[in-house]
């Protein structure tokens, strides 16, 4: 071994040894022999090093990657420089037969050595300040809220992030989120306990804030302990971007920080045009699956199953769209499928709430130990629906509260092509009456079945007994297309023209766009 090569492995070792001290967070261990012998596995260490490491050893891999000229290492000096030997007679054996015995552990440790440096957990205990990458192959343990503030979180395909009892990911205004998962490798948050054990409530869930308009003052989003200033959000840019979250799981998410403030599955704050939600299922959440606050963030290819409050829900003045969603109700738990509210303070509010919602499924739980309701919409909150599926409501498929008669009057809420089957004991809507009357006497049953708009109405299931299954669901309709009175969906860059049926799921296709990424374990 040259002299040059000599200096190297010293400053390798050295390298190893630090990082075994945990120099660099997130990388607990490395195999010498394979640090020496495989140049591939050399860069990625010192690429992990220019990542995370401390200010001394980031020099000091500074210093290798000027003397590596990429090839392997002949360690047959180091193995009795560097390796323990504690016999005379070991260090003279390991010394005859080194340049037989180590490539041997190089090619077995090759497989060892990326093994247990790629899946060993990394633990999140502090704040997110500067750009970082959560790498495919590893798992990351949140310990504790974690904000993400002025800096970047990229999530790699693959990447499981667990987390622990009292655990939240917050990304604040001033950062983005880039959660970039693959329909075979989605990204994955779910709850720190082992499978078998886990419920909803495990953990907190996701929180994006961001600087699109809301119509409270001083919006500070729920879940997030009193007087947390970092909870703030809230602005006047439109085309605000929180980041990129798509092929994305969230699971057994939600708890309550205290009496009604809870945090949700995926909780979305003043989250603007250029926000991209895209393939994202919320999978038994303690409370909400979604919740929107202001903002005009899209949606598109959403699954929320077995959420313990409402499934998707919105408030202070959300005007974003909504194409492909399932939403799935489960026997023992749950609320409203939607839940939409404008400003309780203030019904007027600007922006008012107005989304607009196309092709969406709604699989209510039928005649089981909770009830439920399709849609609550109420607070001045309008809305546009369009090309739903509402199925096996025991309850009601619809309660309009407050002033509706003057949002449909004014154009802000209209409900139309949709088919509503298989509802429970209240028909579509409750008859109200007296102190019950809580909308000003509109009667959402005429307006729902009147000719100009279109919608249909079925006693039997338009879903097949598999909707509802909770490990294994599939919800393609039974209802046959010509059967359908849909609607062309708007021409635009955000909504597929093509889905000219109801429902979430085309019912001419073998195959759907939940296929592969989307899981509903029970624990």
């Amino acid at each position: 071994m040259s002299g040059d090569s000599s200096l190297l492995v010293e400053k390798l070792w050295r390298l190893k040894r630090r990082i075994d001290k945990g120099a660099c967070p997130g990388v607990e261990f490395v195999h010498l022999n394979t640090l020496l012998r495989e140049p591939g596995y050399r860069s990625d260490v010192l690429r992990r090093v220019e990542s995370a490491g401390t200010a001394e050893l980031k020099a000091l891999a500074r210093e290798i990657q000027a003397n590596d000229d990429g090839r392997p290492l002949m360690v047959k000096e180091s193995a009795d420089r560097f390796e323990d030997t504690d016999t005379p007679e070991r260090k003279g054996w390991l010394k005859r037969n080194a340049l037989v015995l180590v490539p041997i552990l190089a090619i077995s440790s090759v497989a060892v050595g990326f093994t247990a440096f790629e899946n060993r957990a990394v633990r999140i205990n502090s704040d997110i300040t500067v750009d970082t990458t959560w790498e495919t192959g590893k798992r990351y343990i949140l310990e504790k809220t974690v904000y993400v503030e002025n800096s970047n979180l990229n999530i790699e395909p693959g990447v499981t992030i667990e987390g622990e009892h009292g655990s939240a990911l917050v990304v604040t205004p001033s950062s983005r989120l880039y959660a970039r998962g693959k329909a075979d490798n989605p990204v994955v948050f779910t709850s720190a306990q082992p499978e078998g054990k886990r419920a909803r409530g495990d953990w907190g869930g996701v929180v994006l804030l961001g600087d699109a308009p809301v119509n409270e003052p001083n919006a500070s989003i729920e879940g997030l302990p009193d007087g947390e200033t970092r909870g703030f959000f809230g602005g006047t840019d439109t085309e605000n971007s929180c980041g990129v979250v798509e092929f994305t799981r969230i699971e057994f998410a939600g708890f309550e920080v205290y009496k009604d403030n809870e945090l949700n599955g995926l909780t979305l704050g003043g989250c603007g045009s250029n926000t991209i939600i895209r393939n994202v299922q919320v999978h038994r959440s303690l409370d909400d699956g979604i919740e929107m606050f202001g903002g005009n963030v899209d949606l598109k290819n959403i699954v929320v199953s077995g959420a313990g409050d409402d499934s998707i829900d919105w408030d202070w003045g959300w005007t974003g769209r909504v194409q492909f969603a399932v939403i799935q109700q489960h026997p023992d738990a749950g609320d409203n499928a939607f839940e939409g509210d404008n400003n309780g303070n203030d019904h007027e509010a600007q922006p008012r709430s107005e989304p607009t919602f196309y092709n969406v499924t709604l699989v209510g739980g039928g005649n089981s130990q909770k009830e439920h309701r399709g849609m609550v919409l109420r607070e001045g909150s309008g809305g546009h629906f369009h090309n739903m599926l509402i199925d096996s409501y025991a309850i009601e498929a619809m309660d309009l509260r407050d002033n509706a008669l003057s949002l449909t009057n004014r154009g802000l809420l209209t409900f139309g092509n949709n088919l509503l089957a298989n509802l429970g004991h209240l028909g579509r809507v409750g008859q109200e009456s007296g102190d019950g009357d809580d909308d000003f006497g509109f009667n959402e049953n005429d307006w729902m079945e009147a000719p100009a708009n279109g919608n249909t109405f079925r006693v039997e299931s338009a879903l097949f007994p598999q909707a509802r299954d909770l490990v294994n669901p599939k919800f393609m309709p039974r209802v046959q297309l010509r059967q359908m009175n849909a609607t062309r969906p708007p021409q635009s860059e955000f909504f597929d023209e093509s889905a000219d049926f109801v429902g979430a799921v085309s019912p001419v296709s073998a195959n759907s766009w939940l296929d592969g990424w989307t899981r509903f374990p029970e624990s």
